[in-house]
């Protein structure tokens, strides 16, 4: 099945965050995808939404989670294993 990896339990909704410990607010994510992201005035990236069920929100998700240089990026399948997407 093609797509971003994870993807494969396509009605379940994956779940977007940032772990703000980590987060040094460099803004690769919010240069790649404004719509899902921004670094708000603390300096960290601030979310616009956290449930992603539409399939370019999940793979524009997906891009930013590989090259957020503090892998700050978190995206998680919303369901009783809450395990990380990619995760083995």
């Amino acid at each position: 099945m093609s797509g971003p990896r994870g993807t494969e339990g396509r009605g379940t909704p994956l779940l977007l965050s940032i772990d703000a410990t980590v987060c040094t607010g460099a803004g690769t994510c919010e240069a790649m995808h404004p719509e899902l992201f921004r670094v708000g005035p603390e300096g960290h990236a601030v979310l616009s939404r956290t449930e992603l069920t539409d399939p370019q929100d999940i793979e524009a998700a997906t891009g930013v989670l590989d090259v957020c240089p503090t892998e700050a990026v978190r995206l998680t399948r919303a369901d009783a294993s809450e395990r990380e997407v990619g995760a083995p």
